[in-house]
């Protein structure tokens, strides 16, 4: 007999880490992701038939292929190091503080942009039916390019950037990771009421 097989029920973002392809990676993990929507980019294969009259005598087909994932994220603050991640500028940081910022340079206009690339991880939640988490899902992309960053200023209303990524994996890797966890991955979570 059959077993009739039970989805995952999958909620909310847990959180969003971003770790960058280069000899010493940076690792920016943030709770704040509103949205992301995952497509993939497809090569379209093509499909040729020979047809005499009202016969079909053969069709050459090549298949659809992925080539990676495009995936549109919102998040609910502005993170400025991711921001200029994914838009591809550098940030300024204070001569006293090194650790606060305060600017941003966008690249410039009409000149190619070498950005860097990154591994993105988004994390969601299986929850059972009293609300308790049973497990997390990790979505994993490679080889992510960010694009300049859309977003929105309007009166009474927060900002939310809005950015996109492409991941797109060399020959015979994998175009997605998914992984199925107990935990969240460790990070340092930032008190916001410390001075």
């Amino acid at each position: 007999m059959d077993k009739l097989i039970n989805g995952l029920p999958l909620v909310n973002i847990a959180l969003a880490e971003v770790i960058t392809e280069e000899t010493e990676p940076q690792r920016f993990v943030f709770d704040t992701a509103q949205e992301a929507t995952m497509e993939p980019s497809v090569n379209e294969g093509e499909e040729e038939v020979l047809r005499v009259k009202n016969k079909i005598l053969a069709t050459n087909r090549t298949e659809d292929l992925v080539i990676g994932y495009d995936t549109t994220l919102s998040s609910n603050t502005l993170i400025p190091q991711l921001f200029a991640l994914i838009d591809g500028g550098t940030l300024i940081y204070d001569a006293e503080n090194p650790d606060k910022v305060i600017g941003y340079n966008a690249p410039k206009s009409g000149i190619p942009v070498k950005r860097q690339k990154f591994t993105l991880n988004l994390y969601t939640e299986e929850k059972d039916s009293n609300g308790d988490t049973l497990q997390y899902v990790k979505f994993g992309f490679e080889h992510c390019v960010g694009r300049p960053v859309s977003f929105t200023i309007k009166d009474g209303e927060f900002f939310v950037p809005e950015m996109v990524v492409r991941s797109r994996p060399k020959t015979c890797e994998q175009p997605i990771d998914i992984q199925f966890l107990d935990e969240l991955p460790e990070y340092t979570e930032a008190n916001i009421c410390e001075e």
